[in-house]
């Protein structure tokens, strides 16, 4: 048997990640200039134009291997594990990169890996972990769905929501603080008070965890379906992804509420790889079954006495 990949349901969920992804980050900016046009007007939108202007230029020079260092992971050489970078640079082959992604080795019992930086110059770590206990497809899996990462360019996607994000956070907070230092004040005049601008201060940082949440769990779906297209074998990156989270859950927020958590579940993550791929018969597979399922060697041991 073959699974191979449906090509309309990849395209579907892909269309999909992307749309969700342009969403979530659209309202997340817009949160952000809205709250700075609500406490300063036109400068507060520009503050926020140009922070976000300010951090897409800052982010893709970012050093990986400093990243790396902050993390304890060590540079692997091409002598040390020659069949991981084999892995590393077929993949880096077939996603187009014109420079193959370093890998680093971190020295920790949990089943991880991650990417730093970007198509130009980056790096995926694996732990000891995951090293020790997952099979070569699963490992292969693994580093496409790293690989997967750095196309798209998730690493700086993120960091860029959680800088408005923290933003959001900055500038709601200065909003309470404000409209709670002017209520004597409104009462005292007989001013109105602006409840609805206190409500959207209030909301903002919630809406925003929402929203970065919501994208992280997107940019995975994303990086899960790009894995199988690399790799063409998606039921590799089922069984790694059973194997590191066997409970099949998903880290949740410490508040509690699985809306928050970065990563979906791996139930989720296994169903939408099921769904896009189906399992074909091909004429060794059924040679395979006809000659060894029991009713046949039944036959043979009646037709000529074998024991």
């Amino acid at each position: 048997m073959k699974t191979i990949l449906r090509k309309k349901a990849v395209e579907s969920h892909q269309w999909w990640n992307t749309a969700q992804s342009i969403l979530q980050l659209g309202t997340l900016t817009g949160l952000l200039s809205l709250l700075g046009w609500l406490l300063a007007g036109t400068l507060g939108i520009a503050f926020a134009t140009g922070t976000v202007l300010l951090t897409l230029w800052f982010l893709p020079r970012l050093s990986p291997a400093v990243l790396m260092r902050w993390h304890q992971g060590r540079l692997l050489r091409t002598e040390e594990l020659p069949w991981l970078h084999q892995i590393q640079r077929e993949l880096a082959n077939r996603a187009g990169f014109v420079r193959s992604p370093a890998l680093y080795y971190v020295s920790s019992p949990a089943l991880n890996a991650f990417a730093v930086g970007n198509r130009q110059e980056s790096g995926i770590a694996v732990t000891d972990g995951l090293l020790r206990t997952l099979s070569y497809r699963e490992i292969r899996a693994v580093l496409a769905h790293e690989m997967t990462h750095l196309q798209h360019n998730d690493v700086s996607v993120m960091l860029l929501s959680s800088i408005v994000g923290r933003l959001i956070h900055w500038l709601a907070w200065f909003g309470i603080a404000l409209i709670l230092f002017s209520l004597p004040l409104s009462w005292l005049y007989g001013q109105p008070v602006p409840w609805s601008w206190l409500l959207l201060v209030i909301v903002a940082p919630w809406l925003s965890l929402l929203l970065q949440a919501g994208l992280s769990r997107t940019r995975e779906f994303q990086a899960d379906l790009g894995a199988a297209r690399l790799t063409g074998d998606p039921q590799a990156l089922i069984q790694a992804l059973t194997k590191i989270n066997p409970g099949s859950s998903a880290p949740v927020h410490p508040s509690g509420t699985t809306l928050l958590r970065s990563h979906p579940a791996t139930s989720e993550r296994i169903a939408r790889l099921a769904s896009i791929s189906q399992t074909v018969w091909e004429p060794r597979d059924f040679l395979w079954w006809n000659f060894n399922r029991p009713s046949y060697w039944s036959w043979r041991k009646r037709r000529y006495g074998w024991q």
